[in-house]
């Protein structure tokens, strides 16, 4: 189950920190039971494609970039 806001304050209409909900292991794929803060991480590369990047991996869906993102979500 994948859940997302296109906000992470509505009244500012801010969209650089978005909450992300992923329940699941992805088939044994993915680890669960961790809270991920890409944020404080500095992780540069932490746009929501590279997330999808990696979820479409687990899925069998091999693509080189997705959106704005060519390099996958580290730590999923």
């Amino acid at each position: 189950i994948f859940f997302t806001s296109n906000m992470m304050y509505g009244a500012k209409h801010d969209s650089y920190q978005l909450p992300v909900l992923l329940l699941g292991q992805g088939g044994g794929t993915i680890a669960s039971g961790r809270a991920l803060d890409y944020l404080e991480d500095g992780d540069e590369h932490r746009r929501l494609c590279s997330l999808y990047l990696s979820l479409m991996d687990r899925m069998g869906v091999s693509l080189d970039s997705f959106g704005d993102a060519t390099e996958r979500l580290a730590d999923i």
